[in-house]
């Protein structure tokens, strides 16, 4: 028996019952693959079920404000992968009939669509053989071929595209997905499931005891530790909060904070960020506590500090800030405590929120 049935027979056995799996739509899938960048299985299910209960198709999708999709993505991270939805939905609903096109180069144009995506949802929905490979694919590949190129870097990807396409059987679409939920289920990282694997007497790693040395992959830059001053400013019962326009972060509602190498700088850009930005006199300033807030390459050491300003009608604040009269309507918000979740806020500010 080849080494691509005896993978078919077992993920026809084995596979996890999933509720993107119960379907071939192409719009199922493609939301599926972007909720599962960087997010773990478990994680994933309840966002995936909700999200499709709200945005049941590419034209609803299309059609959604940008508030409400952050909202349903509220806790996901990599916020980037929601404004790339709505962005690729518009698309596909105004230049593709709002149908998920099938063409590999059309798919690659699409906002964050990259080659991992693009075959998975092709493969998938439409049984197209294009190879999609992540890291769990990379490494079954790597420990049955005994493939010793690092991983790591991204030219390497190319090696494993071309093994793939060339052993990709005519059920392009249950290949594909057997590969990523062997490595996801069986061939581990770490200790695989050797007596478990239907790919045991073929696997070159096994029969070499590699198994636990593959696949090479370099280190990572360690992750940079920056220091973020954070305010609470209350004015009448309301916080101050203000939308992000740049970074991980950009479209979410947080807090007026700032970066600095140290804590003393960050707090010095903080106040000058509330001067400058904000217009606003400060008369004193409260440490609260401090909280961390870990992203992929970087760790927000956070200091909260409660912010006493000196206000009066109609001061330089007033023409900053306005009050909310339709929700999402400015930047720079005074949010009223029993409206705060109304708004998208970022994981690492929701932290803060129990200071408030």
């Amino acid at each position: 028996m080849t080494i691509q049935q005896k993978l078919l027979n077992w993920y026809m056995q084995n596979h996890r019952k999933l509720p993107f799996r119960e379907s071939h739509d192409p719009y199922n899938i493609w939301i599926s693959e972007i909720m599962l960048q960087q997010t773990q299985m478990d994680t994933v299910i309840p966002y995936y079920e909700r999200f499709m209960t709200r945005f049941p198709t590419i034209t609803e999708l299309a059609n959604a404000q940008e508030e409400e999709v952050f909202k349903l993505w509220e806790g996901l991270g990599y916020y980037s992968r929601a404004r790339n939805l709505i962005k690729c939905a518009r698309i596909i609903a105004n230049d593709h009939g709002g149908i998920f096109p099938y063409e590999y180069k059309l798919v690659l144009k699409l906002p964050g669509i990259g080659p991992y995506t693009a075959g998975a949802v092709l493969s998938i929905a439409y049984n197209l053989k294009h190879p999609a490979v992540d890291g769990n694919v990379m490494r079954v590949i790597s420990r049955i071929y005994r493939i010793e190129t690092d991983i790591a870097n991204p030219k390497s990807k190319k090696v494993f595209e071309d093994i793939i396409t060339t052993i990709m059987p005519e059920d392009a679409r249950h290949f594909n997905q057997a590969l990523m939920e062997l490595g996801a289920l069986i061939c581990s990282p770490q200790n695989p499931k050797c007596g478990a694997c239907p790919l045991e007497d073929d696997c070159q790693a096994f029969e070499l005891g590699l198994q636990n040395h593959l696949p090479i992959k370099t280190q990572k830059q360690k992750n940079k530790n920056i220091y973020l001053a954070v305010a609470i400013v209350m004015r009448d019962g309301k916080i101050l909060f203000m939308k992000s326009d740049k970074g991980l972060l950009s479209g979410l509602w947080g807090l007026p904070s700032a970066e600095g190498e140290n804590k003393t700088e960050s707090k010095e850009r903080l106040l000058e960020l509330l001067e400058k930005d904000f217009g606003m006199s400060v008369d004193g300033v409260l440490e609260e506590g401090k909280e961390k807030h870990v992203f992929t390459h970087k760790t927000w050491s956070m200091t909260v500090y409660r912010i006493n300003y000196s206000y009066k009608s109609g001061d330089m604040a007033d023409w900053f800030i306005r009050e909310p009269e339709k929700p999402y309507n400015h930047e720079k918000l005074w949010v009223a405590h029993d409206k705060i979740e109304d708004y998208a806020i970022s994981t690492a500010f929701r932290k803060i929120l129990k200071y408030i």
